[in-house]
């Protein structure tokens, strides 16, 4: 089998002409040539990866920084106010390094009726946000937030924290193909220490 094989193997290379059979033959080389060809290929592979993984950094490096938020506000006992939003802000924006376009918004949400159901009822105890957000309504809490909030007891609540910051690339999305993008994260905790988070001047719910 093997001595038919290569049989069938030098029957077809002795079909190849000759001037292509001497080039395939020969091992020298232009190093400069090489170079020219592969060093444009390693320049985009380097850039691409690079850019890849600072990426995915600074989208961890967001998660994380909305998670210490939320954990700051899930044991607050004060009531607070926009003056305090406005601080996690600034707490946000030092954590990621981001400069200008990051934004929070704060929700806090309770159920009101059917609670261990799926056709449940939420509603809001306050919403506040920065940079001149929209905030939520109870009409919006059940048309955009219902389908990710998780279960709710009665009685309890749910501090929802939406954080969002602006990413610019190292190297241009041309090369890469990773372009500019608005990074957003929710995060979701229960009030540790108090039965809810209050907000001056809205009052607290039952």
């Amino acid at each position: 089998m093997m001595r038919t094989l290569a049989t069938f193997s030098a029957s077809l290379v002795s079909r190849i002409p000759g001037p292509l059979r001497r080039f395939a033959a020969r091992d020298d080389a232009s190093l400069s040539v090489e170079a020219v060809l592969i060093l444009p290929l390693l320049l985009w592979s380097f850039l691409a990866v690079y850019s890849f993984f600072d990426v995915y950094r600074i989208k961890a490096l967001a998660l994380k920084a909305n998670y210490a938020i939320s954990d700051v506000l899930s044991r607050e006992t004060n009531v607070i106010d926009m003056n305090y939003i406005i601080g996690a802000e600034r707490l946000y924006e030092y954590l990621t390094r981001s400069d200008d376009g990051a934004w929070l918004r704060v929700t806090v949400v309770h159920c009101t009726a059917d609670c261990g159901e799926s056709y449940r009822v939420l509603e809001r105890d306050w919403s506040r946000a920065t940079d001149n957000l929209e905030t939520y309504s109870n009409d919006d809490i059940m048309a955009k937030l219902e389908p990710i909030i998780p279960w709710v007891a009665a009685g309890e609540r749910v501090i929802i924290v939406e954080t969002a910051m602006q990413y610019q690339p190292p190297f241009s999305q041309a090369l890469t193909g990773v372009g500019p993008r608005i990074l957003t994260d929710v995060v979701m905790t229960r009030p540790r220490f108090a039965p809810q988070l209050c907000f001056d001047g809205v009052g607290c719910g039952v």
